[in-house]
Formats: structure tokens, sequence, C-alpha cells
């Protein structure tokens, strides 16, 4: 009996925790307006992201003075000038030797570019498509809105195995939750990275349509890629009818400069 009461007692105190975090750390995301559960401080993670940037710096060549290196700055400043929100960033934009066609960003500003991805992102507007997308992660907080996920899941994992008392019943419903809830939801923010981006490279002048010509390139890329269901990424031809469904939204932002 009184085992059973401290476990009640400890089902009851992780869902008033649950509770009071779904209350108190709710946001919401720019343009798509998305709610979202946030555990982690802008502070915690511009730390973090600053951190793990300053890692990278050091472990990855950096190329400087390039007329590559000199795009990405230029375009990543003209984007990060008109993102709203973002009072007390410093905006750091860095060209990595690394031929790897990707692109990735932290939070607190942080957007790296490797030299790779020139092999596929072919102009300036397209580099722009890029970046806006980037900093689309970084201005929707969605490095700090994973960790809060899996810090969630890890608490209901562990109220999960405390009632069961079953390892094999907590491995299958952690595999459940990869599938249904983790790799869906990495997709989903990407998808909305894309809108964001479309909207901030128009505002800052280049042409949303390009996005449209990048991912056609990655599609032409090719290679072999994962079964979609298990990829973190929408596959470059879904992707791209996401993205002309939000052309009209970004063209006029375009159109207005």
């Amino acid at each position: 009996m009184m085992l059973r009461n401290g476990r009640f007692g400890t089902y009851s105190l992780c869902g008033a925790l649950g509770l009071v975090l779904l209350v108190t750390a709710c946001t919401t995301a720019p343009v798509s307006g998305r709610r979202q559960l946030i555990l982690v401080s802008p502070e915690q993670s511009t730390a973090l992201g600053v951190e793990a940037y300053q890692q990278i710096k050091q472990q990855t060549p950096i190329v400087r003075g390039t007329q590559e290196a000199r795009m990405v700055e230029r375009v990543g400043a003209a984007i990060s000038k008109v993102v709203e929100g973002a009072e007390g960033f410093e905006w750091e934009f860095t060209l990595f030797r690394d031929e790897t066609p990707n692109a990735f960003a932290l939070p607190g500003g942080k957007v790296g570019v490797n030299t790779g991805l020139f092999d596929v992102a072919k102009t300036e507007a397209q580099l722009a498509a890029v970046l806006g997308h980037e900093i689309g992660h970084v201005m929707a907080r969605h490095s700090a809105e994973r960790m809060s996920r899996d810090m969630a899941t890890q608490l209901g994992l562990s109220v999960l195995g405390a009632a069961t008392q079953s390892q094999e019943m907590v491995g299958l419903v952690s595999n459940a939750a990869t599938l249904g809830v983790s790799l869906p939801f990495n997709r989903s923010q990407e998808s909305e990275s894309d809108r964001i981006g479309l909207i901030y490279m128009a505002k800052a002048g280049y042409d949303p349509r390009a996005a449209v010509d990048l991912w056609a390139n990655f599609a032409a890329v090719g290679g072999e890629r994962p079964p979609k269901f298990l990829s973190t990424h929408p596959l470059p031809e879904d992707r791209i009818e996401r993205i002309k469904q939000h052309l009209p939204e970004a063209l006029a932002f375009y159109k207005g400069n």
C-alpha cells in the first residue's frame, strides 16, 4: 500500500509539473504563429549555441577573403537586418571548408555555410534562400524546442517505467515516439523554416522564387536517401511543392521593395 501511494504521488507530481510546463513555457513561432513548448531560456540556448559555434570554428578550417566568403557575409548581413525580434543577437556568418553541401544555424545568431553548398546554390539569391532558412531556424528557436521536446519525452518515459516496471514497454514507446513524434516534428520545423526564410529573403530584396531553383538543384544531385517516414528533412520534391504554396505570401514582401 505504501508503494502504491508513493507511485501515485510520483504520477501526481509529474502530472502537475507537466501542466505547469505547458502553461508557462508556451511561445509562438514567427510568421507561422505555431504554438511552441520551450523549456529552455533564450540565455541558456544562446550560451549553448555560442559554445558549440566556437568548437566548430576550432575544428573546421574557416575560409576568409574569397568571393564566396564575402557573399556569405553580405547576404547574411542583408537578411539579418530585416529580422524582427533579434535584439541583442550577435549575428555571425562563417564559411567553412567542407565539401558537404550543407549549412547550419545555432542559437544566438550563429550561422555556418560549407564550401560544398556552392555546388548547389548557384546564385546569390539561392544562397539567400539557404541563409533565410537557417535564420528562420534561429528565430523560431527550433534548437531549444527540440531540446524541450526531448526533455518532455524523457519525463514521460520515466513515469511509464515507474508505472509498468517494464523496460521493454519503455523501449517500444520510445521507438514509437521517435517515428511518430520526433522525426515528423523535425520535418515540420524544416518546412516552417522554409516559409519563414522565404519572407526574410524577400524582405531583404532577394526573389523568393530562387528557393524553387535551389531545391531543384538539390533534387538533381540525387544520391541515396532514407525512406520518407525516416527522414528528418522533407524530400526535395515535397519541399518544392510546399515552397510554391508559400510563394504568393513571400512575393508580396518582395514586390514591396
